[in-house]
């Protein structure tokens, strides 16, 4: 019996409600390779929802498990994570501002944290969520459970605020600051203060970020490596070959040389860069991770 005849959803992405507009980007559903693996350094926040299995995170104190609905903000570096085996999960991506008119939980708050949805919660918001955690389907995700949380988040959704998150259209981020404070009325310290709630960190740092992120998008898409590595950092805007490694060293732990040939093997480690390019530019967006 496949997948679609008893009810469950089959791996890939699936789109939001039409009340999530403006918050949720899509949903993934995938299965996770059991073992250890080393996850990129991520642009924006998720929220990670497990259906079946475990997923442990590495921290300098120690392993944590995850919860079953975890809101993950984004990081400055790679992390360490444990998935047992046959694990499932849906990921929601969310777009800029998501966190906050979902949650009220602003993008810098949550940068390099992984925390119980429930915390962030008022009482009314944890019953709801306690009663989409009791009727997960045990080992699938199914339809329902699909139209649940769609339901789950639409009734969580807040009001319009007097103040939301910036959001810097992809083609403009290459702009100096001071240009994109006059665009939006602010001035430059200001201007400086919003990106950073709402972005998790400074421009400058984000647009460091944001070039390994688009490059890790295009391996095996639109970049080829067999062309040299001198090409391909000059391609991305590296200044030279060895500012490129350190980039991809910083934000994935692998060498990109590494990287490649691992996500060409059948090593957990490499798991999130054996999604397809193009399922990943749709569900995380033009920024990649």
């Amino acid at each position: 019996m496949d997948d679609l005849s008893c009810g469950m959803l089959p791996d890939g992405i699936h789109p939001p409600s039409p009340g999530l507009a403006g918050c949720v980007r899509s949903a993934l559903v995938t299965r996770l390779p059991g073992g250890s693996y080393i996850l990129p350094a991520a642009l924006h926040p998720v929220l990670l929802v497990i259906v079946q299995g475990g997923i442990a995170v590495c921290r300098g104190d120690g392993e944590r498990c995850l919860p079953r609905l975890t809101l993950c903000g984004g990081t400055r570096g790679p992390r360490d994570a444990r998935a047992e085996a046959g694990t499932r999960i849906v990921t929601l991506s969310l777009q800029p501002g998501g966190a906050r008119a979902l949650f009220g939980v602003t993008a810098g708050a949550l940068m390099d944290e992984a925390v119980d949805l429930a915390e962030v919660l008022d009482g009314a918001g944890r019953g709801l969520l306690a009663g989409f955690v009791d009727g997960l389907a045990p080992a699938a995700v199914t339809q329902d459970d699909l139209l649940r949380l769609w339901g789950l988040l639409e009734a969580l959704r807040r009001g319009a605020s007097d103040r939301g998150d910036l959001w810097v259209p992809p083609a403009l981020l290459s702009l100096p600051g001071t240009v994109l404070a006059t665009q939006f009325g602010l001035g430059l310290r200001q201007f400086e203060r919003r990106f950073r709630e709402s972005y998790g960190q400074p421009l400058r740092s984000y647009r460091q970020q944001l070039r390994c992120s688009r490059l890790l998008l295009a391996l095996g898409a639109e970049i080829d490596p067999a062309e040299g590595w001198a090409g391909v950092a000059a391609a991305a805007g590296y200044a030279d070959q060895a500012h490129l490694c350190r980039d991809m060293r910083r934000f994935t732990g692998h060498s990109p040389a590494a990287l490649l040939a691992g996500a060409a093997g059948d090593d957990p480690t490499f798991w999130p860069y054996r999604v397809e390019a193009t399922v990943r530019a749709r569900h995380f967006g033009p920024t990649g991770f």
